[in-house]
């Protein structure tokens, strides 16, 4: 007989830059959530995302890449700021041989945090570009430093392994209520996560020349003819240099990022949308 309860889990989502984390809880939310980007650091704070599915509720804890002690971002800010009452820790790694010299960190601040997790598992994303030896290889170097209790093979790319890697979440679901509304899919609101889109636009297609801790900020939301929207956003620069590089030659920069970045927005909202952006010189 079926439970007529509530159950929930609250997973700790943990990696390297660009492993998959973002790309991971996207699949699993069924929309976009987290923005994703070639560029390290691109989730600047902790983000919410909440599975629910009939009487079960998974939530994800999306956390700033771990980064290495001389970067800005450490794996000591991850923890502290990480809620106590996390049930899973999921730890992505790719093909990166620099995802194998993270875990000695990792080790010591699992020991010494007061973070307790009753499960520990070990997600190898991206297995499509992965040979067998190699992954034996990841596997066997990371358990050297940290004990798992489940290791899962996926590509999110290909489809492969996730539901094998969903079930299993399913059936570590404790009976008990809910956090989160039915409804709600993140701790994000509308549009904080609006301006997020133009800010993950920004990152795909100045990767090199812009820095990842900018800062879009709206302006406002107007009704548009024929129920679109119109939405006018600021994108802040740190450097007057920055301008050209997103303005373009002739403009066509910004019209190709508020292109992109509309066609995000309209995915998002399910109507039109007419996107006007603004760049602001704005030194701190």
């Amino acid at each position: 007989m079926k439970s007529s309860k509530q159950k929930s889990l609250k997973i700790l989502v943990l990696g390297k830059p660009n492993v998959g984390k973002s790309t991971l809880i996207n699949y699993f939310i069924g929309e976009k959530v987290s923005i994703v980007s070639r560029k390290a650091q691109t989730t600047r704070q902790n983000i919410t995302a909440i599975m629910t599915e009939g009487l079960n509720q998974i939530t994800f804890i999306d956390t700033p890449g771990l980064n290495s002690t001389k970067k800005n971002v450490s794996i000591k800010e991850t923890f502290r700021s990480s809620v106590i009452s996390t049930d899973l820790l999921v730890y992505v790694v790719d093909d990166r041989k620099i995802s194998r010299f993270f875990e000695n960190e990792l080790k010591k601040e699992l020991h010494g945090s007061h973070l307790q997790f009753s499960k520990k598992i070990l997600v190898i994303n991206k297995i499509d570009k992965i040979n067998k030896g190699e992954l034996l290889e990841i596997t066997r170097e990371t358990y050297k430093k940290i004990e798992f209790d489940e290791t899962f093979f996926i590509s999110l790319k290909k489809g492969y392994g996730t539901i094998e890697l969903g079930n299993w979440l399913k059936n570590q679901l404790i009976e008990r209520n809910w956090e989160f509304k039915q409804n709600e899919k993140s701790n994000f609101g509308k549009e904080q996560f609006l301006c997020e889109l133009t800010r993950e636009q920004i990152l795909h297609n100045f990767h090199e020349e812009i820095p990842y801790n900018l800062e879009v900020v709206m302006d406002y939301i107007r009704p548009g003819g024929g129920n679109s929207l119109k939405i006018y956003q600021t994108i802040l620069l740190t450097k007057g240099s920055y301008k050209p590089i997103i303005l373009g030659k002739k403009g066509n920069g910004i019209k190709n990022l508020s292109q992109k970045t509309r066609l995000e927005m309209e995915k998002f909202l399910k109507k039109k949308v007419h996107l006007f952006l603004n760049l602001k010189i704005n030194r701190g």
